[in-house]
């Protein structure tokens, strides 16, 4: 009966560590998974500041129908891209 016993206990404990190593390493991936979508993130947002400074030298060059919609388009989207950067609420 001892012996049933102690093989329960360290089944328990290998078990134990056995998930313990798991959750260090989900912890990890998500960890490395956040640092590339905060990378992803801002690497859109300077493309689309990008854009917005290219609808704004269109407009300086002359205002036209096509160059609002430019411009407009291009702070929409620059307003989607700081939407998308993650929060620290989100890193926990």
């Amino acid at each position: 009966m001892q012996s049933v016993k102690t093989f329960c206990s360290s089944t328990e404990q290998a078990i134990s560590s056995c998930y313990q190593t798991q959750d260090s390493e989900n912890k990890a991936d998500t960890s490395k998974k956040l640092d590339r979508e905060t990378l992803v993130s801002w690497l859109f947002l300077v493309g689309s500041l990008i854009f917005v400074l290219d609808g704004i030298l269109e407009n300086i060059q002359g205002v036209s129908f096509s160059s609002i919609l430019h411009l407009s388009a291009s702070v929409l989207f620059t307003v989607g891209s700081v939407l998308f950067i993650p929060h620290n609420s989100q890193q926990r």
